[in-house]
């Protein structure tokens, strides 16, 4: 009897594909719902974790499809060749699977090793299967049903939170100012003005914004109050410098300051915002406060892939992405996709003016615009899809090492075509809402948050520097009928004048009241404008090279005088002349001419920063 009873306790389960199906899903729902619960614990002392709010259901359906992929192949193969046991080999892959999934969250913990440990737990855990078969299968029949439920409750209560809170936003609004104009504020992430030809670029990146600026009001020497995505974007939302604000790396932007959306979704404005830019654009940076609607990581493959921990790191190994030559972001969000959903929004029926945000991201590196662009100033890519300058900041194989000019010059090739895919699509949108017959009513702001390094300062991309080619960003203003077309300013001005400016140009001036000044006088014939020093902000960034200027503490510069002044964190200055040194490659600070501009900017600084 005791016999009897051992062998039916060690034979296999019932070798049904559907069963294995079962199993493999429940392993993937068991860890995802896991995973979920870890960093859900986590979110509270890391509350930027770069994590859509749908993560929450689709970390364990992506961890249980992914898991049926290894369980479909050994299904087929112990057909074909009977010698393989399914339950031994499918127990193990998808424990396996599961557990380096979850172990590949402990920080620090190295890749191999959680393989190794994942392995190991595997092997117990086929062993306990294979002596308790009956019992495990009596659990995973039981608490699948379970397992959905809960994943599909996670969904509805995903979709029903954003649905409510956009209902909740509109039903609270007061009335609207009759006739109020609608505003539409555009940053597009990561482009500088020198590459673009409505600022003089000898390459044709960006007609259709010459065409506009016949209608607009251009600023030639527009700068960001920072060299990245978050605190610059915080700044252009509440008119405070980025050390007035707690937008940092990883840090989302607390309430004490009135948002931009806020302002106007209490004047009784519909607010909307459309961001591609998910991991310092997002929800979790607290750029959406405001906003009745506010989009970020999108429902769709690359995301699912993306929202869990084991598909993400095998989707982002740089070998991979070597081997099959694709640098491009998994979930990346185009210009044709925030276009379509802007204007889904906006076709809904609606008595009321809308603010409406959005952020293009199509400019970012590893620069892949789609064709025609991608050729459209060069020959294109080399290999594929992969961007040397992706993986000069990010792989560590490849390191921080010289660029020679021929990468340099496909990057820049690729970047510029990404600015006129931009360019064309911007055309679009602008086209659209004449269509509609909202553009003679709609207040256009268009800049950027940042601009981008070309090996300027031996340094690529953003947030490295505060070099001008980190912070010379466009900036256009059109409002047909309303701000004056044709307009050039050259006086160098600072986003963080944008708030004061959407407000002033409104007209409205009834509580509320954003720091700065409006740049409405430029062009609204004050005889005089007094120049002001412009200041930009970067804070101190870990585990890059010890050679980036970040790396040695917290940055300031300012502009004023035709100087730029830059004070880095390890206590050195520099000092360019502005108009005649743009590319900042002659040092003044040694100049015994400038002796005396040194110690006046020092003086501005200690006050701009009090």
């Amino acid at each position: 009897m005791a016999l009897q009873t051992s062998i039916k306790a060690t034979k296999p389960l019932v070798k049904s594909t559907p069963v294995f199906l079962m199993w493999a899903a429940w392993w993937g729902l068991a860890s995802g719902l896991i995973e979920v619960i870890v960093l859900a614990l986590r979110h509270q002392s890391t509350p930027i974790m770069k994590l859509g709010a749908e993560y929450v259901w689709m970390a364990p359906v992506t961890e249980g499809a992914f898991l049926l992929i290894p369980t479909l192949f050994v299904a087929v193969a112990a057909r074909l060749w009977k010698r393989i046991d399914a339950t031994v080999a499918i127990t193990f892959f998808c424990s396996l699977l599961a557990f380096l999934n979850l172990l590949i969250l402990i920080p620090r913990f190295h890749h191999f090793a959680a393989a190794a440990l994942a392995a190991g737990i595997a092997t117990q855990m086929t062993s306990l299967v294979r002596r308790r078969s009956t019992g495990f299968q009596m659990i995973v029949r039981r608490t699948f049903p379970w397992m959905i439920a809960v994943v599909l409750a996670l969904a509805a209560g995903v979709q029903l939170r954003k649905s409510m809170a956009e209902r909740q936003s509109v039903a609270g609004l007061t009335a609207a100012p009759r006739e109020a104009a609608n505003v539409l504020f555009i940053t597009l992430d990561t482009v500088r003005a020198p590459n673009m030809s409505v600022y003089g670029y000898s390459r044709p990146t960006t007609p259709h914004l010459e065409e506009l600026s016949k209608s607009s009001v251009v600023f030639d020497h527009a700068l960001a109050a920072a060299s990245w995505t978050l605190p610059s974007h915080a700044t252009m939302f509440t008119g405070r410098w980025s050390h007035e604000l707690t937008a940092d790396y990883a840090m989302p932007l607390d309430a004490t300051h009135t948002t931009l959306a806020e302002f106007f979704g209490k004047r009784g404005y519909e607010t909307a915002g459309f961001v591609a830019n998910y991991g310092y654009c997002g929800y979790e940076t607290g750029l959406d406060r405001g906003f009745g609607r506010y989009e970020d990581y999108p429902i769709s493959l690359g995301q699912m892939a993306s929202s869990t921990a084991l598909v993400r790191t095998i989707a982002d190994n740089f070998r991979l992405r070597r081997l099959i030559q694709n640098d491009e972001h998994l979930n990346r969000k185009t210009a044709d996709d925030l276009n379509r959903d802007v204007l889904s929004w906006i076709d809904r029926e609606r008595n009321r003016p809308f603010f409406v945000f959005i952020n293009y991201f199509d400019a970012h590196d590893p620069y892949l615009p789609p064709a025609p662009f991608d050729t459209r100033f060069g020959p294109g890519r080399k290999l594929g899809k992969y961007s040397p300058v992706h993986h000069w900041f990010y792989d560590p194989a490849v390191g921080h090492r010289n660029m020679d000019a021929e990468a340099v010059t496909e990057e820049i090739d690729a970047y510029d075509g990404a600015l006129a895919y931009l360019d064309d699509r911007l055309n679009a949108l602008f086209a659209a809402l004449k269509e509609r017959n909202l553009w003679n009513n709609t207040l256009v702001v268009i800049t950027a948050d940042h601009g981008e390094e070309f090996g300027e300062h031996r340094t690529f991309g953003h947030g490295n520097s505060l070099y001008l080619t980190s912070l010379h960003v466009p900036l256009l203003i059109s409002f047909p009928g309303r701000i004056p077309g044709a307009t050039r300013v050259h006086t160098p001005i600072t986003l963080r004048d944008l708030p004061a400016t959407i407000a002033d140009v409104l007209h409205f001036n009834d509580g509320t009241r954003f720091p700065g000044a409006s740049l409405a006088r430029y062009w609204n014939g004050a005889e005089t404008v007094d120049e002001e020093p412009l200041l930009s902000e970067l804070n101190h960034a870990t585990g890059q090279p010890e050679w980036f200027p970040v790396s040695k503490g917290n940055m300031k510069s300012l502009l004023f005088r035709g100087l730029r002044y830059i004070k880095n964190g390890d206590g050195t200055e520099e000092l360019y002349d502005f108009y005649k040194d743009p590319l900042e490659t002659n040092n003044l600070v040694s100049s015994d001419a400038h002796r005396a501009f040194l110690a006046e900017f020092r003086a501005l600084l200690d006050q701009s920063v009090q």
